[in-house]
């Protein structure tokens, strides 16, 4: 089969009834990275006082999630480089990870986190605010003929979060890159004014002394009129239209494997986990590459804003986003920005 196909193909196959199905059977869905049997794996408890403070069991519930996300435009080349450094690091590794597109998506999120392990549960939400940044990216699989894509999967390589446990449990169970920092967060995610700031660097040396710094903000234009509600297919197809238009050529079948995912609402994420040995600080003693499915519980409301916000990036020697993501120093207008309000999961991850 032709896996070279134009979006027309792809609209015409995803509006089919059978379209998921068929999506799935030409990507090899079925084909993707499974748990290790319980029955095969010969793993330590994992030792802890009670309930899970500050590292919580899986799966994670993130209920009544107000989150706005917005597109920008970046150079491919960077992002290119930033998944060389942070996740094509070893070649060991099965799969070596392309940004698909020169979008970049940031995404504020305002949430209650839980546990839905039958233990941690029974602790309760925990709010939480976050600020990310999200690549998406296609798996290439490394084959004796060369590299075939895959499959998709975001990368998320900067996360912002004013919660301890978050940083805790997302950087030693997963591999998140959590960041400490502190939010002005807007009264309605109908209107997501806010900002970003963090301890950090403007410039490093030996002397330098870490301050509290604006990093990030985001503002709405003054013409920006009221947010316009939209049901969830018209924001998902909205936005794949702005990713397609950044496709990047030459990656074949990625194309209609970020539909499928799309279509499906099964978003896996991919992280690097790893950890510092503590004889050797310069090595690592555990390093692999994790993939975790975020899948949507359920969907309240949300829509389209109708006019571009602005993002302006502090540039900071400790915190290098415009640079590592290939975003503007200087304001930058979104192509793309939605606004909703869901419950969703964050399943437990599997090592690829």
């Amino acid at each position: 089969m032709n896996k070279e196909l134009g979006r027309r193909t792809f609209l015409k196959l995803a509006g089919g009834a059978f379209g998921i199905s068929a999506l799935s059977y030409y990507l090899g869905v079925t084909n993707r990275a499974a748990p290790t049997p319980d029955a095969t794996r010969t793993l330590p408890d994992y030792a802890d006082n009670g309930p899970g403070f500050p590292v919580f069991r899986g799966p994670y519930l993130q209920k009544d999630a107000r989150l706005a996300a917005f597109l920008f435009n970046a150079d491919a080349e960077r992002l290119t480089t930033l998944c060389d450094r942070s996740l094509n690091v070893s070649e060991s590794f099965m799969y070596e990870y392309v940004p698909i597109t020169s979008s970049v998506m940031l995404v504020f999120a305002d949430m209650l986190v839980s546990s839905r392990d039958e233990r941690d549960a029974q602790v309760g939400l925990i709010p939480e605010t976050e600020i990310s940044f999200w690549v998406l990216t296609v798996a290439m699989q490394k084959t004796q003929s060369g590299s075939m894509p895959h499959h998709l999967a975001w990368f998320l390589p900067y996360l912002l979060v004013d919660e301890g446990n978050a940083i805790a449990t997302g950087r030693e169970v997963f591999g998140f890159n959590k960041l400490a920092a502190q939010f002005q967060k807007p009264a309605q995610i109908q209107k997501p004014e806010f900002t970003a700031e963090v301890l950090g660097f403007k410039e490093f040396g030996a002397d330098a002394i870490a301050q509290r710094e604006r990093l990030l903000e985001l503002s709405a234009s003054a013409s920006a009129g009221p947010a316009q509600s939209s049901d969830p297919g018209s924001i998902k197809n909205k936005m794949a239209d702005e990713l397609f238009r950044n496709m990047q050529t030459g990656l074949g079948g990625g194309l209609v494997e970020f539909a499928a995912r799309s279509l499906n609402a099964d978003i896996p994420l991919v992280f690097l986990k790893q950890f510092r040995d503590a004889q050797d600080t310069h090595k690592a003693c555990y390093q692999r590459l994790i993939e975790a499915p975020l899948r949507v519980e359920t969907f309240y409301e949300g829509g389209l804003f109708s006019e571009p916000y602005t993002l302006r990036i502090t540039s900071l020697a400790s915190h290098p986003l415009a640079q590592s993501l290939g975003l503007n120093e200087t304001d930058q207008e979104s192509t793309f920005g939605a606004w909703m309000r869901t419950d969703f999961v964050l399943n437990n991850g599997v090592e690829v």
